[in-house]
């Protein structure tokens, strides 16, 4: 059975690296103090975490092209890295 299959029968995956550190931001911390950078077409764009979760523009970018986070100008997660870098 496919992680997909599993899903579809109400059986919950583990939240990735990402996921808990954009969950943790958004729901138990200021994102507006964070910073998120997403791949568009051939370059890195930088945008508020506040705004990023609010604007329509934004909700269209999947999970894939986030590759890092920060936090008052400190990396909290990087795409590549297994685990959330630094406890926010």
């Amino acid at each position: 059975m496919t992680q997909r299959d599993q899903n579809r029968k109400g059986i919950r995956r583990k939240k990735g690296s990402l996921e808990e550190t954009l969950s943790y931001s958004i729901h138990n911390d200021d994102p507006s103090m964070y910073s998120v950078f997403y791949r568009d077409k051939e370059r890195i764009k930088e945008a508020n975490l506040k705004e990023f979760i609010e604007s329509d523009e934004y909700s269209a970018v999947p999970l894939t092209r986030i590759n890092m986070i920060l936090k008052k100008g400190k990396i909290v997660w990087k795409k590549g890295q297994k685990e959330i870098l630094v406890k926010t």
